[in-house]
């Protein structure tokens, strides 16, 4: 999924048909480009270099400079239509997860 071997976060990420590049700052999904924000696009990232495992919205609003507060529940909304729903599950009480089984195509 990540094309860095150090182990550390990549800049590029790619799930099924799924692609995101840090780098230019473009995503794709099934070949279509997604329109999502600079925010949402290292969101996903983070979601994504977390495959698994439970991101809390206090570790999102961190890594991508936001307030506390309703600001990253408003820019994954924006980013689960973009992707389908359930891609980005939330668990509740503990943040989000993404479930690849679920990712529109």
């Amino acid at each position: 999924m990540d094309s860095n071997s150090n182990g550390a976060p990549g800049r590029w990420f790619e799930l099924g048909t799924l692609e995101v590049d840090l780098e230019t700052y473009r995503a794709t999904l099934s070949d279509k480009p997604l329109d999502l924000s600079p925010t949402q696009l290292e969101m996903l990232a983070i979601l994504l270099s977390n495959l698994g495992r439970v991101t809390s919205r206090e570790e999102l609003s961190r890594a991508v400079g936001l307030r506390r507060g309703r600001s990253v529940d408003v820019m994954l909304c924006s980013l689960r239509k973009e992707l389908g729903r359930d891609f980005i599950r939330n668990v509740r009480n503990r943040g989000w997860i993404v479930d690849p089984e679920m990712l529109t195509i």
